[in-house]
């Protein structure tokens, strides 16, 4: 994906609300979608009020030394982002298991993603 290569500085978070950070395993490019079901301006990170949310995000993933990429679908739910506090959603594959991990500032799990849903893309 060429999109975050081309898009400007990550704008600096607000300290009223949550800030969810997004690291996946290389070659993937793994992109927020959608808060509460509605589409974010910047696949590059969440930004929520405090409270409860539901975050999906597309991760593309990449074989290397394969030229099919598949394209997966994934939600983590967390009823308790504060104000002011930092997350990271963390991508892991295993074999043909896709997840993410949520984390906290202090990179303790806090929730968890379901299996991913995987399609060709």
């Amino acid at each position: 994906m060429l999109l975050s290569a081309c898009a400007g500085p990550i704008p600096k978070a607000d300290p009223s609300e949550a800030w969810i950070g997004l690291k996946e395993e290389a070659p993937n490019d793994l992109m927020a979608e959608r808060v509460d079901g509605q589409r974010v301006n910047d696949g590059r990170y969440f930004e929520v009020t405090p409270g409860d949310h539901r975050l999906d995000v597309t991760l593309f993933e990449e074989e290397p030394g394969d030229d099919n990429q598949q394209d997966c679908q994934g939600r983590i739910e967390y009823k308790h982002f504060k104000a002011g506090e930092h997350y990271t959603l963390v991508e892991s594959s295993l074999g043909t298991t896709v997840r993410a991990t949520l984390e906290d500032g202090h990179g303790k799990e806090i929730a968890a993603t379901q299996d991913f849903n995987c399609m060709p893309g």
